[in-house]
């Protein structure tokens, strides 16, 4: 008797539906994704080369490409810490056999995170179940001839600072490469690496440098004419212009310790593609004095981190220039942070008065305000109900919570409800209040209306008289808050 033939469903037959159907399947089935591409890598020779790329396309970290290899082996040292991961190790040197493994899997890598222990762990990638031993890391620096060991690789997250991963490190760095996130090496010795990345990657658009100094390297984005997104440690004066001329840049966070040429840099603005800045300023007079050379209608999103403080009147100046240098009804995200007490000057030089926040007003399209500042406020229910009024966007919003008034507010419980009515869209407040004194009805606490949008409620060293009344205030009018 003939057994009928049976044959595949002709769409079965095109390599790129196949690839579409299992990344869907990698997608919806995070638990066993890998062992479903691999069984599917092993039902027919039609689903393997489909099947591998899907599941060698992505990696949290290279540990499942190294252990590919033949001849690597786990070790557990003795003496360590029980929880300490065992470490891959090589047994032998790596065969002819062991490199046609190895680089039939890593050419499929598209995307890559890679670091060596729990404490150079990245938060954004999966946990390792390996250290990389040395000896690996060394022998993968010496591929055979003519072999590109990533040719297809995107993207990749590096945070090994070992000396002996440089060479490896070199080999990652390819002309197809787009994405690199350097942001966690902690040894400066990597930075001999910095001008070899210039000639070996044309096509980066994304890049993520260590915050440590890069004073000595003027021209290192002058190839990179694509490159959109940057993060770097401080950038000499030259290397900061010419990021300004780049036509495709898009989002900046970068340290500012010193500004040497402020004429120069004021004389020849730039960043006019500019949608996120990001300054981490050693004070806040080299914030602003930076913001003079931005141009940017575009611009979106502002964060600007000061280790060392600042004072009322800094805050004003920046703000200042900021909606000079902006259009401030686009701007949705505005953050100001620092690390530094007041002293004993406060509150003198450092209080916030109607006037100073009366400039944020102009900023009609915030959705995000945070002033974590060592500034108090002089505001008052009045006064903030006016600020209210021109943002009817707003979902988020703290003004001094993080360090406290440390004085009394003149902002009470009907001023938090004014905020609310006239910011519909609020999901996260932080403010101090009055609320010794107040007049509020048990029958209908909270005014009879609720924002169940209103998740997050901060604070800081508000002043409380009744603890039930107020309570009973808060509960009726956010259902759904948690309160800090």
């Amino acid at each position: 008797m003939m057994v009928p033939s049976i044959s595949m469903h002709p769409c079965l037959l095109v390599s790129e539906i196949l690839v579409n159907i299992f990344a869907e399947v990698n997608e919806r089935d995070e638990e066993e994704a890998a062992r479903t591409l691999a069984a599917l890598c092993r039902t027919c020779r039609a689903f393997r080369e489909p099947a591998m790329k899907v599941l060698w396309a992505h990696l949290g970290t290279l540990v499942p490409l190294i252990r590919c290899i033949p001849c690597v082996k786990i070790v557990k040292s003795k003496g360590k810490p029980q929880d300490d991961l065992p470490t891959l190790v090589l047994e032998r040197e790596m065969s002819s056999t062991d490199w046609e493994i190895f680089l039939s899997h890593s050419r499929l890598v598209l995307t890559c995170g890679y670091y060596v222990s729990r404490r150079d762990k990245h938060p954004v990638l999966n946990s390792p179940s390996h250290d990389i031993g040395v000896d690996i890391l060394r022998a993968l620096s010496s591929p055979p001839p003519s072999s590109i060991v990533f040719p297809h690789l995107r993207k990749i997250r590096w945070t090994d600072s070992r000396k002996d991963s440089i060479r490896f490190f070199r080999l990652i760095l390819t002309p197809a490469l787009e994405f690199l996130d350097m942001s966690s090496i902690t040894d400066p010795v990597y930075s001999v690496v910095i001008p070899s990345i210039n000639d070996a990657c044309p096509s980066l658009r994304i890049m993520h440098l260590p915050k440590w100094p890069f004073l000595h390297l003027p021209d290192m984005f002058d190839k990179w004419p694509n490159l959109a997104y940057v993060t770097s440690g401080p950038l000499a004066d030259a290397t900061i212009q010419s990021l300004g001329r780049l036509a495709h840049l898009a989002s900046m966070d970068i340290c500012l310790h010193k500004l040497h040429d402020i004429k120069s840099l004021v004389e020849n603005p730039g960043f006019s593609t500019l949608r996120r800045l990001v300054l981490r300023a050693y004070n806040i007079n080299l914030a602003t004095a930076f913001m003079r050379q931005v141009k940017s209608t575009h611009l979106r999103e502002v964060k600007c981190y000061l280790p060392h403080g600042t004072t009322a009147t800094g805050i004003q100046e920046w703000i200042t220039i900021l909606l000079d240098r902006c259009i401030p009804r686009r701007l949705e995200i505005l953050e100001i942070e620092d690390y530094a007490d007041a002293g004993a000057d406060f509150p003198a030089q450092f209080t916030l008065t109607p006037d100073i926040l009366k400039l944020l007003s102009r900023f009609r399209g915030l959705t995000t305000l945070d002033l974590a500042t060592a500034c108090t406020y002089s505001l008052d229910d009045t006064a903030l109900t006016q600020l209210a009024i021109c943002w009817p966007s707003m979902q988020s919003i703290a003004l001094g919570t993080h360090w406290g008034w440390r004085q009394h507010s003149d902002v009470t419980l009907k001023g938090l409800l004014s905020l609310v009515r006239q910011c519909p869209q609020l999901e996260s407040i932080g403010l101090v209040m009055n609320a010794i004194t107040t007049d509020i009805t048990s029958q209908r606490p909270g005014g009879g209306i609720r924002r169940p949008k209103v998740t997050s409620l901060n604070v800081g060293d508000s002043r409380v008289g009744d603890p039930l009344a107020v309570a009973a205030f808060l509960s009726g009018r956010f259902p759904t808050f948690i309160i800090s």
